[in-house]
C-alpha cells in the first residue's frame, strides 16, 4: 500500500488495533475464543483472582482495549476523511483512568459473582491453574488454561497507552467522536453474553 501511495498517489490509511474488545450494543455478540473473554470466563468460572494482576510500586494501571463498534464506526468517519496522504493510525485506548484488569475483578464480583481475591500472586496462579484443570472439559477448553503462562507472573503496569497515539486520537476527535473507556456496563455484557451463551452457569 505504501508503494501505491507512492506510484500512483493513492490515498491510504492504515488502522493499527490493539486489543479489540465486544460489541457494546448487541447480546450475544462477543469473541468466545479471544483470550480477554476466556480470562473473564476463567475468573468466574474458577471463583479466585489475584489481589492484583500487576507488580507493585508501578504506574497506576490502564487495561488497553476498544470495543469493536466503536472501532468501526471511528474507521468509518476517518478513512474518508484523511485526504490524499499516506496515514497510520494506532487505535488505542489513551486514557490515563486506572480501569484495569484489578477494576474488571471489582466489577465481577459487584455483578454477584463470587470471586475470591489471593494476596500472593504465586499462590494465586496455582489455585487457578488446578481450578482449571478440574472444570469439564468444555469449561476447560474455554479457560485460559492453555496460554496460563501469560499470567504466572504479575505484568508491569502502564497508565494510558504504550503506543503512540495522537494521530488517532486527534482524528476521532475531529470526527466529533470520542475514545472511550473500558465501562463497567461493557463488562457486565460480556458476563451476560457468556451465560446468553451457554457458556456460563451462575
Amino acid at each position: 500500500m505504501r508503494e501505491a501511495h507512492d506510484l500512483c498517489g493513492l490515498p491510504v490509511a492504515v488502522f493499527r488495533p490493539g486489543m479489540i474488545l465486544a460489541d457494546s450494543r448487541y447480546a450475544g455478540h462477543l469473541n468466545v475464543p479471544d483470550i480477554f473473554t476466556r480470562l473473564l470466563f476463567s475468573l468466574v468460572a474458577t471463583g479466585v483472582a489475584p489481589r492484583s494482576f500487576y507488580r507493585a510500586g508501578d504506574a497506576r494501571p490502564h487495561y488497553e482495549g476498544l470495543p469493536v463498534d466503536f472501532l468501526a464506526e471511528a474507521i468509518a468517519a476517518i478513512g474518508p476523511r484523511h485526504g490524499s496522504s499516506f496515514a497510520t493510525y494506532n487505535t488505542t485506548n489513551p486514557h490515563d483512568d486506572g480501569i484495569s484488569m484489578d477494576t474488571f475483578v471489582d466489577w465481577i464480583i459487584a455483578a454477584g459473582y463470587s470471586v475470591e481475591k489471593i494476596d500472593d500472586y504465586s499462590n494465586w496462579v496455582t489455585r487457578f491453574e488446578t481450578a482449571m484443570g478440574a472444570l469439564p472439559e468444555q469449561q476447560r477448553a474455554q479457560s485460559v488454561l492453555t496460554v496460563l503462562d501469560v499470567y504466572r507472573e504479575p505484568m508491569l503496569a502502564i497508565a494510558g497507552s504504550p503506543v503512540p497515539g495522537a494521530q488517532f486520537e486527534s482524528a476521532v476527535e475531529h470526527s466529533g467522536r470520542a475514545i472511550p473507556h473500558v465501562s463497567q456496563l461493557l463488562i457486565e455484557k460480556y458476563l451476560a453474553d457468556l451465560e446468553q451463551i451457554g457458556v456460563l452457569t451462575r
